[in-house]
This record gives C-alpha cells, structure tokens and sequence, in this order.
C-alpha cells in the first residue's frame, strides 16, 4: 500500500488525466493498426471507421459540454450535492444514450443517408450497445478526477483502453468473424457501465433535484454549442478546398495529408485544461497557480517536439505516407503553428468561473474570421492559404478569449500562462517556420 500511495502523491490531477487521455488516444491508434493488417477488406474497416464516426456526429458536442460543465459545477457545491450530482448526470447520460438508441434504430433509413451517405450499415444494432454504455460510462473518468482518485484513473484508463483495443483486435487474429469484434465491443461497453452503476451506488446520492440539474445545464449548454461550432470551424478547411479546387479529389488527398496538428497535442492540452477547471473554480489563486507550472511543464514536451517536426519534415513525411505526399509538407509545417494558439488557456478561466454565456460566440467569431481570410488567402496562396486562414482564426479566437478575461475579471494573460516560456518558444517556432518555408 505503501508503494501505491507514493505512486499516488507524486501524481498531479493534470498528469493523471492527461495519462488517461494518452492511454486513449493511443488505444484507438493500436485498434487503427490492428484493423489495417487484420484479415479484413478495406470496406470492412471502412464500415467500422463509419460506425464510430457516427457516433462522434451524435455525441462530440452534448458530451463535451456536459463535461465541462460536470467538471465546473462540482466544486461549489456542498458533499450531499456532490453526491447528487454524480446520481442525477449518471440518469441524464443514461437517459440520453437510450434516446439516441432509440432514434438510430426507429429514424436509421433517414438518418443514415443524411449523417454518413449510406442507407444501412452492419453491426449496427449491436454497434448502438457499445455506444450507449460506453458514452455513459465516459462519466467515470471524470468522476475519479473529481474524487482525486489519481492512480485508480490511471489504472481504469490503461484496463478500459485494453479492453477495447483486445474487444476489436483479439477475435480477428483468432480466426473469428469481424462480428464478434462488435460483440465484444458491446461487452467492453456493458462491464464498463456496470462499473460506473456500482460507483454511483456507493458514491452517489439517489436524490433528484431540479436546482442541481438546471445550473448545470446553464453552465453546460453553450459549451456544447461552442464544441458544435469548433466542429463546424474544422470542416471549413475541407469545404475550402472542395470551393476553390473544384473537388479535385488529388488536391484533397494533398490537403488532408497535410491537415495534421502535432499528435496527441489536442489528448494533452485537452485534458490540462479539463482537469485544472476543479482545482480553478475551488480556489481561484491556487488553481490558477496550478495552472501556469502544468502549462510550463507542457510547453518544454510539446515545443520541442514541434519544431523538430518542423525542421524535419521534408525528410520524414514523405518516408512515414509516400512521395506522392511531398506537396503536403507546407501545409503540415502551417499547421503545426497551431500549437502556440491551443497552449493558451484562457477559456478554462472561463468555464472554472462559470462564465460560459458568451463563448460559442468566439467560435462564431472564428468561423467567420476563417471563412473571409480564406476567400482572401487561397486565391494568392493555394492551398497553403486554406492552412493559414485556419491557424489565423484560431489564434484571433484565443486572443479575444484572452481580452474578454481580462476585461471582466481583470486578470491578465501572465497570471494563468508561463508567458515569457511561451513567448520564446513561439518566436522559436516562427523563426524555425520562416527558415524552411
């Protein structure tokens, strides 16, 4: 036990979820492999890859928000509404994953076609299983943040992980048909759900309660629109290039090769910022405190790696994809600009305060900032255009974020960002940018 607690107390919040988020990330990464060299058609996987992307399209930007919003609520209440809180999002996720069941399998024939250009797919039925359990039982993790129950998040990120990555892989190595896969899935999905019902038994509070549920749909609901519209910002970029190059299908291939931020850069900002909304909205100095020496420790791992990915990608890229991929090299370089712009975190101030009224429209603001400095860009600069419209409006969206905090809650840019680290390395970056452009 001894052993376990120091493993324990030398974990941070950040680090647990952020080792979380990598253990999940790179599990879909294995099961990406696996399905490559699996004895399977490229339409086989092409079904599988359909399946979960409809069901990113039904779930990224509700989940996202409710999340947030989970991860915000928490800390002002006392424990009895804590324990309340865990019950009441346990029943809202629940119900909500039996009403998309419900409405994939009763308004399939006109959701399908309308979502994924296809009248059916296979395993469906039993794909819907995994996907309802698995989307409530995404609840877990945050719980086990909440609770500071660091190394047990780590250890259920590295079991569930596996599980899954065994569920897709291990019955098609074996000889099985590809249907077992989802069967097994759909196990993955169901133990996983058991797992949060058991700790919503011991942990939660079976008590309903109007006022818990309504603030947090109040702090909850513009973070989803705002995860909606981010989304809808990330299809400009294709829609750009459908536009100007008249759905050149080789141009495409070109841009979406080299349309690739830093890997796992989105997995580790991601969860730094998610997990330091508790500690932020307990204790406002201390949490912001927290927040600027996790984002230095990050900038020193991620920085680095950029610009070295930077210098050298006209060397690797081509090795890792093929020649043919030469011509997106430029753009792989623009996008990896992006990494300054994602280590600013000032819309995790935001949340932590509850103040999430205003932002889907910074996301507005972004969309339209993209969408003019395309038309404006890729006439002079092709492709490259499209790339730095989008680093562009991103940036000019963390900006604003960034002004509005500091107007109404006067806190400026260098109490929450290691602002000097981020200075020097995004001159770095820039300088190593100019260099090989």
């Amino acid at each position: 036990m001894g052993r376990f607690a120091t493993i324990e107390n030398s974990l941070t919040n950040a680090r647990a979820f952020q080792l979380f988020q990598l253990m999940r990330q790179g599990g879909l990464i294995v099961i990406a492999v696996a399905l490559a060299k699996a004895p399977l058609s490229v339409a086989q996987v092409g079904n599988y890859e359909m399946l979960t992307y409809l069901g990113y399209l039904l779930t990224f930007f509700w989940v996202s928000g409710f999340m947030q919003g989970l991860l915000s609520q928490y800390p002002t209440l006392s424990p009895p509404q804590q324990q309340q809180l865990f019950f009441q999002s346990f029943v809202v996720f629940t119900g909500i994953g039996l009403g998309l069941a419900l409405l994939l399998l009763s308004a399939g024939s006109f959701l399908l076609p309308l979502l994924v250009q296809r009248t059916s797919l296979p395993y469906l039925g039993i794909f819907i299983v995994f996907l309802v359990t698995n989307l409530t039982a995404s609840l877990q993790e945050h719980f086990y943040l909440l609770t500071n129950r660091k190394l047990i998040l780590v250890l259920y990120g590295a079991l569930s992980a596996g599980a899954q990555v065994s569920a897709v892989a291990l019955p098609l190595f074996l000889g099985y048909d590809f249907a077992y896969s989802f069967w097994s899935l759909a196990m993955v999905g169901i133990l996983k759900w058991c797992w949060l019902l058991l700790f919503v038994i011991r942990r939660g509070r079976w008590h309903w309660s109007g006022a818990i549920l309504n603030s947090w749909w109040l702090i909850s609901w513009p973070l989803g629109l705002y995860a909606l519209v981010a989304g809808l910002n990330q299809s400009l970029g294709p829609w750009l290039v459908g536009y100007f190059f008249a759905g050149d299908t080789e141009v495409f291939a070109l841009y979406r090769y080299g349309a690739r931020e830093l890997p796992l850069l989105s997995a580790l900002a991601g969860a730094l910022g998610s997990a330091l909304i508790p500690a932020i909205a307990h204790h406002l100095q201390n949490g912001l405190k927290d927040l600027r020496e996790e984002s230095v420790k990050l900038y020193h791992l991620l920085f680095p790696i950029t610009i070295l990915l930077l210098l050298t990608a006209h060397w690797w890229f081509p090795l890792v994809f093929s020649a043919d991929y030469q011509d997106s090299v430029p753009l792989f370089r623009t996008f990896l600009l992006l990494t300054p712009a994602h280590l600013l975190f000032a819309r995790t101030v935001l949340v932590a305060k509850q103040d999430t009224r205003l932002i889907p429209f910074f996301a507005v603001a972004s969309f339209c900032l993209q969408l003019f400095l395309g038309f404006l860009l890729v006439p002079v600069l092709g492709l490259n255009g499209v790339a730095l419209a989008a680093v562009l409006a991103f940036s000019a969206e963390k900006a604003l974020l960034i002004f509005y905090v500091q107007k109404k809650y006067t806190l400026s840019w260098w109490v929450y960002t290691p602002w000097r680290w981020w200075l020097f390395y995004s001159a770095v970056l820039l300088a190593a940018y100019f260099l090989v452009s």
